[in-house]
């Protein structure tokens, strides 16, 4: 399947410096770039049947966007947090110490993050192209009042949200992440027009500890929230099996007229902050997969998770490709593959499919 893809990108992005020795290094975002340009991608013509990926530097999001999602207290600290010796006391607004450190320059760089998956909304919506690749977006976890988890604004929201403003009706997120995506959950938990699901590792054993199938959305959007947990150590036939009970199912329950998505690499079995053992092939299926149920519509992706930098290289590499129906080198797949406990497995499917009862009963499935 060709589509004709943008991908956006700038070094710019390298500016979202939470620390040296923090988990997110973004140097990732860059290695992405650097390997679609050594692959020949960004090149029109292009053989293999795709059209090609165009590459676009993003710009920053407009501040009445922001404060569509946001309040105006966050922002006002985001900001005045941004320059050093700032004296401002940030705890209640989630920027550190600890996961999110305030940094300088995070009002810019942060404006700039979520601006790329604006952009790759307004893009689709033009008909200029029909995917759309930020990759430095998928900041899923930070909330209207707070940043959270590595993420200071919530690119995903204000993409759904520039869906909502051209007129949209049904807005359809799907986050293959291994950590819930709560944050645009929280940001669109009483909108019907919008239906948010997440498939990942169980909030028993991970960050953010939420992203169960009793949570089902606000009361005038009963079953616009949709959870899929796994157990640790999941494998790729159990996670695939998860996926495949959920996702064609909402797609067709909802009738989508976009859809946003969230691919954090971090699902992989090589990422250091989590437990599932999902290989390369596996989790680039379920990503053909979503594209192939998308493809009558407007497409944005983004990036998220992913703390093995060689692995997110490869994987959103493969992504980009995928889009474009560009072929997809054999060496950026796995070489190796994890050595899984049959029993572990057998937990793993037992859980999955108890989280799948529950689910369909809290939704009336």
């Amino acid at each position: 399947m060709s589509r004709h893809t943008a991908f956006l990108y700038t070094d710019d992005f390298l500016a979202y410096d939470l620390g040296g020795k923090h988990p997110l290094q973004q140097r990732r975002l860059q290695l992405v770039d650097q390997k679609l340009a050594s692959l020949g991608a960004f090149s029109s013509p292009l053989q293999g049947g795709g059209r090609g990926i165009t590459r676009l530097a993003p710009t920053s999001v407009e501040e009445a966007l922001l404060g569509r999602v946001h309040t105006a207290e966050y922002l006002s600290h985001v900001q005045r947090a941004s320059v050093p010796h700032h004296g401002l006391d940030l705890r209640r607004f989630g920027l550190g110490p600890g996961d999110t450190p305030a940094f300088p320059g995070m009002w810019e760089a942060s404006k700039l993050y979520a601006g790329g998956s604006v952009d790759a909304a307004k893009l689709v919506l033009s008909g200029e192209v029909e995917v759309a690749f930020n990759v430095a977006g998928g900041l899923h976890h930070a909330h209207p009042w707070k940043a959270y988890g590595f993420c200071v604004f919530n690119d995903l929201a204000l993409a759904i949200t520039t869906f909502l403003d051209a007129g949209l009706e049904r807005v359809l997120y799907v986050d293959i992440d291994v950590h819930h995506g709560d944050g645009v959950q929280v940001c669109h938990w009483d909108d019907p027009r919008v239906w948010t699901l997440s498939l990942h590792e169980a909030g028993r054993w991970l960050f953010p500890g939420t992203g169960w199938p009793e949570e089902t959305g606000g009361e005038v959007a009963h079953g616009s929230a949709i959870n899929v947990p796994y157990a640790p150590y999941t494998g790729d036939e159990v996670w695939w099996h998860g996926f495949e009970q959920v996702v064609p199912e909402v797609f067709a329950r909802f009738q989508p007229q976009a859809l946003v998505l969230q691919l954090g690499a971090d699902a992989h079995f090589a990422d250091p902050l989590a437990h599932l053992q999902v290989t390369s092939r596996t989790w680039m299926k379920a990503v053909e997969r979503l594209l192939e149920l998308g493809k009558e519509i407007p497409v944005v992706v983004t990036g998220g998770g992913g703390y093995n930098i060689a692995t997110v290289e490869r994987l959103w590499s493969l992504v980009a490709l995928a889009c474009a129906g560009l072929p997809q080198p054999d060496t950026l797949h796995d070489t190796e593959t994890p050595v899984l406990n049959a029993e572990q497995q057998r937990t793993a499917r037992a859980y999955v499919d108890g989280q799948l009862d529950a689910l369909r009963g809290a939704l009336g499935w």
